[in-house]
């Protein structure tokens, strides 16, 4: 029995090198292989390829001289299991945003949120909310000329106005009267791509996996518009200068709708310029820019109103007018304008005497901005 297990200690330690011989083969063999990494095998955050053609976005139409500097992309999952995504680049024609597997709403627009100075975002943790709106701009003649007339007007500006102010005494928030009047918004640009679908169809199998979705290029549009004013005149010589508000535009624009929201505002006009017609008639006009006209907009006359004060060449009268000019809205077909309101029917303006100071038309008097605020009580 010893003679037998003595034999056996050379035929295991022979086992033990054949089974060591193979198993180095085996690692060498393994090692060798040019192995590609399983889909399963990669993180469920996939790279999303985005592009982006602002050729459409007229950027070149609001004095902006040069296309935008960067653009932002926000994405939201449908399901609301993941936070939104952004990706804020200073390439504005393509980036990548890493999404987890799923349904998706994405939109773009042009610069950052931190760029808008003039301009409020708000409602942006979600698709459906995300909005700009105005801000406001002091305007101390328009308060204190119009502080009767917006607490008795029917107009739909007016009102909510009222309604507004209400809230804010209630809730003890009340701004300052000033804001009456709002800033007129800068340019802004953008577009929206809605059920982007993250899953295996759709993804290329290699190391550096991306979606490409149908179309997968965004081509932003301008949410601002160019709108023209026009006012005419008979006894156009009396004509010194003019100052306006057009009450009644729209005060914010939803992003994922690209369009604008029932909210209204009002913005003072600047920049006229005059025209004679003939010896006794002719017009004053300007252009601002706005988010147009409200959602659901009808054309009634007492959706848009034109508050214009008319100063004489004696450089003391001044015509006060609170015109309804909602049915005076047409679309432009100047290249430079999308909308244009036009008082057709002349203004009659009384003769006067020149003063000494009175030579024609002038678009800048700053003796209008000296007047006293008066507290509105709405």
């Amino acid at each position: 029995m010893l003679l037998k297990n003595r034999l056996a200690h050379p035929v295991r330690f022979t086992r033990c090198i054949v089974h060591l011989w193979l198993a180095m083969i085996l690692m060498l063999f393994v090692s060798s292989c040019d192995r590609r990494q399983l889909w399963d095998e990669w993180d469920t955050l996939v790279p999303v390829d985005i592009n982006v053609d602002w050729n459409g976005s007229r950027w070149a139409d609001f004095d902006e001289g040069e296309p935008p500097t960067g653009m932002s992309v926000y994405a939201f999952d449908q399901t609301g299991q993941h936070d939104p995504a952004l990706v804020v680049t200073n390439d504005i024609e393509h980036t990548k945003i890493t999404l987890y597997d799923g349904d998706w709403n994405l939109f773009v627009f042009n610069q950052s949120v931190m760029e808008y100075a003039s301009l409020q975002f708000t409602g942006m943790e979600r698709y459906a909310s995300a909005q700009i709106e105005t801000v406001p701009q002091a305007s101390r003649w328009f308060a204190s000329s119009r502080a009767e007339w917006v607490t008795r007007s029917n107009s739909p500006w007016a009102a909510q106005t009222r309604a507004t102010r209400a809230q804010a005494t209630r809730d003890g928030t009340r701004a300052d009267d000033y804001s009456l009047t709002a800033k007129q918004p800068i340019w802004f640009a953008n577009d929206c791509y809605e059920g982007v679908i993250i899953d295996d169809s759709q993804i290329i199998r290699d190391f550096t996996p991306h979606t490409r979705f149908d179309d997968g290029t965004f081509y932003p549009k301008s949410a601002i518009i160019k709108m023209g004013v026009k006012v005419h005149f008979k006894g156009f010589a009396n004509l010194y200068t003019v100052r306006a508000v057009i009450s009644g535009v729209a005060k914010s624009y939803n992003i994922s709708q690209m369009h604008s929201q029932t909210e209204m505002t009002a913005h003072e006009l600047t920049g006229w310029q005059s025209k004679a017609e003939t010896d006794s008639t002719g017009y004053v006009e300007t252009d601002f820019q706005t988010f147009g006209l409200v959602k659901g907009y009808s054309f009634g006359p007492e959706e848009l109103y034109l508050h214009l004060d008319v100063m004489l060449v004696d450089g003391q009268t001044i015509l006060t007018h609170d015109l309804p000019v909602g049915d005076k809205v047409w679309i432009s077909k100047d290249d430079d304008l999308d909308l244009i309101i036009e008082v057709k029917d002349p203004i009659e303006l009384p003769d006067v005497q020149m003063t000494g100071g009175g030579k024609g038309f002038d678009i800048t008097v700053s003796d209008w901005e000296d007047e006293i605020n008066i507290d509105i009580d709405l």
